[in-house]
């Protein structure tokens, strides 16, 4: 096998770069990405489980808990542990009588009907609560809502449908 040598950057390749211009446009885009985005949420307790995004997660590792209030956009519930502002959160979210909403709007079937659809979040803020601030107030943006699903929501928060 051929190998070829690793030629170091030259002091050219350095003068041709305008290092200020890339830092500039670089705090443009992290101002873009931490600007908070408004929601207006629902009250309404949900029954979720939910983690911190990772492939190797089992549902026997998901915290359960709350929503305090939620929206399509949008979700704030409690958190025994503390997760930092921006990672990504799987939540399972556990509407009553789910299967029986959906299936008025799929053309497919389950032997098994599921109690709850999966979502992805972004966390936006932490809030500490609680006793000796031993409980976190999670504020998460959601990322990846599947359309049917939303509708779903949508229809038990009593928010009518997205296009009026």
């Amino acid at each position: 096998m051929k190998s070829f040598p690793i030629v170091p950057p030259s002091i050219e390749d350095f003068k041709n770069t305008n290092l200020e211009e890339d830092l500039r446009s670089a705090d443009q885009i992290l101002e873009r990405i931490a600007t908070p985005v408004q929601l207006s949420l629902v009250a309404k307790k949900i029954p979720i489980k939910f983690a911190e995004y990772k492939i190797s997660n089992v549902p026997a590792k998901m915290i359960q808990s709350e929503t305090i209030s939620i929206s399509t956009e949008g979700l704030t519930f409690l958190s025994p542990l503390m997760i930092s502002v921006g990672a990504l959160t799987r939540v399972w979210l556990e509407v009553p009588d789910y299967w029986s909403k959906k299936s008025r709007l799929v053309a497919f079937r389950h032997t098994e009907a599921p109690t709850y659809f999966q979502i992805l979040c972004r966390i936006q803020k932490i809030e500490e609560t609680g006793k000796r601030n031993q409980k976190h107030l999670l504020t998460a943006v959601i990322m990846s809502l599947d359309p049917v699903d939303e509708k779903v929501l949508r229809e038990y928060l009593g928010l009518g449908d997205k296009n009026t």
